[in-house]
């Protein structure tokens, strides 16, 4: 039996974008249902398990790669989207980078605007600078190899309340002191008479002069109008699905990769425990500076499952690094990608991730990279373990020497992806899918409220800015004469 629902407006997915527009609107007095593809998971039945909270927390059960299996692809699945699995950074988009997408129309406001928006969101996440007792070991040697390197790094902001340090943030807060999606926004949200919907997957939205028709599972939902904030990777599946054809829709994707590299060192690290990413290295990103491309060099979630799948090598050499996993620290560069993939629906629905890092992408990774070793062998590493497949593991920083003519080829180099975005970019021009007040073209009825949304690449993590695309795009919305 298909349950049916009427509203307002209905907005899909409850992530960062998706949950800021909703509960915008809500507070505006809009009625509004918020619809979640998967469930509401409930902190205290997480039990710290990767094995058991990944399957549970990530879309695909964390599985998701490109086409070619060569970068995994990890993204949220359930009530909050991935700001409950994050690691809590709260980090606001640069102003060199909002200039640029500007200057494109890629903002629904002016960048003094976007900027004071962005301090409401931070506001609303409760956002402070990690103390520097909170600051781990595996973020302390990222510090020092800075210091030595001449490096600019900066200890960042987090969404964390009255943490516990225990480390498992990438598998969801079992004590609740994570600040995240579900309390900066929907709580105040269903006060405000939000009405949520969770295990409530969208198949298809019918956009017509008089409104729009949201068809999902064993559910209908009829709406003046509709919100799409699913996420980078199903926003332009879940367009293309209900007809949507411009080129602009899944064409501009940048997934943000992450190389890990690994470090051993004499004394212990214990790289799981505590704040992670509390310190980001920003003495490489060139786009603070409306530069082209760079890095920033962060430490990676550290748990055991996540490290042993991304240290070098197989079999033995793995197990005989994993007994030394008390003295690995572990972090990664972070590219601000300029070359751009694609995301397409497969026939099963899912999405179709094609992408591998080309030209000055792969030059920006192999600097980072070499940045990275060069600053744990500073900070007293032994041995620096590399993401390169023809050379492993080095001893010192004179073995650095070449990397630029490595392979780099899918299965050559570990990549990984947690921040994909842009691919229904809004603009001014035709090659944007999203006009700048959230309206998708050639639509009616249907907004964009997410991570697809962003004209390029954002360099940090993208939190923050996906909060205000949502906010703002819920913003104009309200403001408009008609409502």
């Amino acid at each position: 039996m298909t349950r049916e629902l009427s509203c307002e407006i209905c907005v899909i997915g409850s992530g960062a974008g998706g949950s800021a527009a909703a509960a915008t609107l809500a507070a505006a007095g809009s009625d509004v249902v918020l619809l979640e593809a998967g469930p509401h998971h409930v902190p205290s039945t997480f039990d710290q398990r990767e094995a058991t909270m990944m399957p549970r927390l990530f879309a695909d059960a964390g599985l998701a790669a490109t086409r070619d299996q060569s970068i995994p692809v990890m993204s949220g699945r359930g009530l909050g989207g991935s700001t409950v699995h994050n690691t809590g950074l709260a980090v606001p988009a640069p102003r060199a980078v909002l200039e640029n997408w500007a200057a494109r129309g890629g903002l629904p406001v002016s960048v003094d605007a976007f900027e004071a928006a962005q301090e409401e969101v931070l506001r609303r996440l409760g956002a402070r600078v990690v103390d520097n007792d909170e600051i781990n070991a595996n973020n302390q040697v990222l510090a020092a190899g800075a210091k030595d390197r001449g490096l600019d790094f900066v200890v960042a902001r987090h969404n964390r309340d009255r943490c516990s340090g225990c480390g498992y943030c990438m598998i969801g807060c079992a004590y609740n002191k994570k600040r995240n999606a579900l309390f900066a926004w929907l709580e105040g949200g269903v006060t405000d008479g939000l009405r949520i919907v969770v295990d409530a997957p969208v198949d298809r939205i019918i956009d017509r002069a008089d409104g729009a028709i949201v068809r999902g599972r064993d559910l209908e939902v009829r709406a003046k109008e509709v919100v799409v904030a699913a996420s980078a990777l199903r926003t332009p599946v879940l367009l293309r699905r209900s007809g949507f054809r411009s080129r602009a829709i899944g064409g501009n994707l940048r997934l943000h990769p992450f190389a890990p590299v690994a470090a051993l060192f004499d004394h212990r690290i214990a790289a799981w425990r505590g704040v992670p990413q509390s310190v980001l290295v920003t003495g490489g990103a060139r786009f603070l500076q409306g530069g082209r491309g760079g890095w920033i060099l962060m430490a990676g979630a550290a748990g055991p499952a996540a490290t042993a799948a991304f240290v070098p090598g197989h079999g033995r050499d793995v197990a005989g690094l994993m007994a030394r996993y008390g003295h690995l620290a572990f972090a990664g560069v972070l590219l601000h990608d300029e070359g751009h993939g694609s995301v397409r629906a497969r026939k099963d629905g899912r999405p179709e991730i094609r992408s591998w890092p080309r030209g000055d992408d792969r030059v920006g990774l192999v600097e980072g990279i070499r940045a990275l070793a060069e600053l744990y062998f500073a900070a007293g590493a032994r041995e620096v373990f590399l993401p390169f497949t023809r050379r492993p593991r080095v001893g010192s920083a004179s073995e650095l020497d070449g990397l630029e003519r490595l392979p780099f080829r899918p299965y050559d180099v570990t990549l990984s992806s947690v921040h994909p975005q842009a691919s229904v970019p809004m603009g001014a021009g035709r090659d944007a899918a999203v006009r700048p007040d959230g309206r998708l073209r050639g639509a009616r009825r249907v907004r964009v409220a997410d991570g697809s949304l962003f004209p390029g690449s954002v360099g940090v993590p993208p939190q923050v800015a996906i909060m205000t695309y949502g906010m703002l795009v819920g913003q104009v919305m309200a403001a408009e004469p008609s409502r």
